[in-house]
């Protein structure tokens, strides 16, 4: 069925992509290399590339076709993206990275496919804004319906808005639990208090469902056991006794609690980011716990610095409370889905949490208990180097280890990244050419230094 739905998009791209006669239809041809002083590649050259690059010194094409929204103002659009990734490494891969059509109605629009999450404050966040949800995974199939961005409630027009969206995703890499299926559904609320100052505040709910279990069999998909899902609800008598006294399925998510002042010469973003994996966490037992950023936008155009980063990750309490019916919460691991929170062997939320590695069967089993307690700072800005672009990103990382179980001494890591990119205008290239230099530093990962250069050809017909 997914094989199916999979060559029905890939169909609709080439359709579209032919018939359409504007400018607006537009391919990309990248290719990169990474290379590194030891084994595996500097934390910040592998992660966030959307489970794209390798963890080893590698050669890689990229190519897409893709036409994005025209403009806001229409009625109704479409957009639409096709793109695949081949690379030589210590294992060689080629494979799908995006293949969606887009329609927008209105205010309203239908994903359908394998769409990547638009990049947030200027890429400089270690987890995109969020802790639950980064870039650091593929894109999963799936359908997704959702507002186009924030709408004016009719009864408060001024001051309230809101955004939101409800998705059935497919989990199709190998893992412990075989076709685990994903819901997803968000909501968020806009309050305007002065033309400086706004307030977002909302959650995002995933749910793992489904699948034929290694150990445990075929878990229930009736639609019966959706709705339970989609409400939280307890299993009925086809589940494992865990889940009739629990919650059927693997649910997690996360609260958001953002503050912007909007001035002229200047934008002032805070950001807070809470997890939550079980009642305790709903309830903010483990308040302590979360992705916690300020953004600062200078407002400036190409000068030295541009926009500025400071965020700070924490997830040490994972509501460890004096209770006798379950322990702590246990962040990105689960019991019945035991690949836990992450996709194709990388982690889906913030990259802090380090997936365990990859078995024979190639199953990764969720994340290295003990290693997903940590305290993590990250700073990072962006400008123009004279007329070159540039990023750069340093972090800091503690681990603790488990509850009863902490590591004596504390490993800790340093992580930093440069990127640098020369516009195909400035020296007159048919292609621009990008470069970056990585480091980790520590006793958490090995000492490594490493580069990556690339050169990426956009076009249009």
């Amino acid at each position: 069925m997914k094989t199916r739905i999979s060559l029905f998009l890939l169909c609709f791209v080439i359709v579209f992509s032919l018939k359409s006669q504007s400018k607006d239809v537009n391919y990309t041809i990248h290719s990169s290399t990474g290379l590194s002083s030891d084994t595996t590649l500097p934390f910040w050259l592998v992660t966030n590339q959307y489970g794209n690059v390798p963890n080893s010194d590698y050669g890689l094409l990229n190519t897409a076709i893709f036409k994005d929204y025209d403009t806001p103002d229409t009625l109704f659009d479409i957009s639409y993206k096709a793109s695949a990734t081949g690379f030589k490494a210590q294992e060689n891969k080629v494979f799908v990275n995006e293949l969606y059509l887009g329609v927008r109605f209105k205010n309203i629009v239908l994903d359908l496919g394998a769409k990547n999450d638009a990049i947030l404050w200027n890429n400089l966040s270690s987890s995109n804004g969020s802790i639950i949800k980064s870039i650091n995974a593929r894109a999963m199939p799936g359908i997704t319906i959702k507002t186009n961005n924030f709408i004016k409630l009719p009864f408060a027009t001024s001051w309230l808005e809101f955004k939101a969206n409800f998705a059935h995703y497919f989990m199709n890499d190998t893992r412990f639990v075989d076709n685990t299926n994903l819901h997803h559904k968000s909501l968020h609320f806009k309050t305007t208090l002065s033309p400086t100052i706004d307030i977002i505040a909302g959650l995002d709910h995933y749910a793992q469902w489904g699948g034929i279990s290694q150990q445990y069999g075929a878990q229930p998909t009736s639609f019966k056991d959706y709705i339970r899902i989609i409400f939280g609800a307890e299993g009925g008598d086809n589940a494992l006794e865990t889940d009739q006294n629990n919650a059927l399925g693997n649910h997690l998510g996360a609260y958001l609690l953002q503050f912007n002042y909007n001035k002229e010469n200047i934008g002032l973003n805070f950001y807070y980011s809470h997890p939550f994996e079980d009642t305790s966490g709903r309830e903010m037992s483990n308040w302590q716990d979360g992705l916690y950023g300020v953004f600062v936008d200078l407002k400036k155009n190409k000068s030295l610095v541009n926009s500025v980063l400071l965020e700070f990750t924490y997830t040490k309490n994972m509501s460890n409370i004096p209770r006798t019916d379950v322990g702590p919460d246990n962040y990105f691991n689960n019991g019945i889905y035991k690949s836990g929170w992450t996709y194709h062997g990388n982690t889906i939320g913030s990259p802090y949490f380090t997936p365990k590695p990859i078995d024979d069967n190639g199953i990764t089993s969720g994340v290295i208990v003990g290693d997903n307690r940590f305290a993590a700072i990250n700073i990072g800005a962006n400008g123009f180097l004279k007329s070159l672009p540039y990023k750069a990103m340093l972090s800091h990382t503690t681990y603790y280890g488990w509850f009863g179980q902490e590591y004596d001494p504390n490993p800790y890591q340093f992580s930093g990244i440069l990127d640098i990119v020369i516009p195909q205008d400035i020296f007159n290239l048919p292609f621009d050419v990008a470069a970056s230099f990585a480091f980790d530093a520590g006793t958490y990962r090995p000492q490594n230094f490493g580069a990556f250069l690339s050169i990426k050809k956009t076009g249009s017909f």
